[in-house]
């Protein structure tokens, strides 16, 4: 094994102790909120768990994606991938930001939508840095596009929720936020389901 794939390694290795320690601290504070909400009546606790499975989602596909996008996109010492590595640590902050608000009995759906749209530009900055390493520059549209549209897709169906609630449904702040919690989590999820299932299949595409 050469220096440079030592250095991937090291490197992946490090990532995935971090993704280690966000799940495990998300599963410990997430414990004393399910039975709190448990305690407060069903549709809290239905709503809390959905709320968390969903995103805990987009967490799992992150780290499923990831671990098939370093093995196209491999590290190695140049600048490049010291960048990719860094937005790595950023996007899997961001990750554990998401998971912290999720795992609340009242998460805020904003910060939500907010931390993973930031999670979604990193995703495209990394995109770019990894195929300019490898002198990959076609389909770069086809890369990013998707992450750009995912934001706006999040961002759009919080809009016409809050729309809808409030101009034609006349519901209530708490009523309007827990509907804006459920469908924010599902678009998430939908979209996780969707984006995981479409990036394993180009890269086994592609490795083929």
């Amino acid at each position: 094994m050469n220096a440079t794939s030592e250095q991937s390694l090291r490197w992946v290795w490090f990532i995935d102790v971090v993704f280690g320690a966000i799940v495990a601290l998300g599963i410990q504070r997430y414990e004393p909120v399910v039975l709190d909400a448990w305690s407060q009546g069903f549709n809290e606790f239905v709503l809390t768990i959905f709320v968390g499975v969903s995103i805990f989602s987009f967490v799992v596909y992150d780290i499923a994606v990831y671990h098939a996008l370093v093995k196209k996109f491999p590290f190695n010492t140049s600048s490049l991938s010291f960048l990719r590595f860094y937005l790595d640590l950023v996007m899997a902050f961001t990750l554990y930001l998401v998971l912290a608000n999720a795992f609340q009995l009242r998460p805020s759906w904003v910060s939500i939508i907010a931390a993973i749209s930031f999670w979604h530009l990193s995703a495209s900055a990394w995109h770019l840095l990894a195929q300019c390493e490898c002198g990959v520059f076609d389909g770069m549209a086809r890369t990013v596009l998707p992450h750009i549209y995912f934001i706006a897709i999040y961002w759009i169906v919080a809009f016409f929720t809050i729309q809808i609630g409030e101009r034609l449904l006349r519901l209530e702040d708490v009523v309007l936020t827990n509907l804006l919690l459920i469908v924010v989590s599902t678009t998430v999820l939908i979209i996780s389901l969707f984006r995981w299932n479409q990036v394993i299949r180009k890269i086994a595409v592609d490795v083929a």
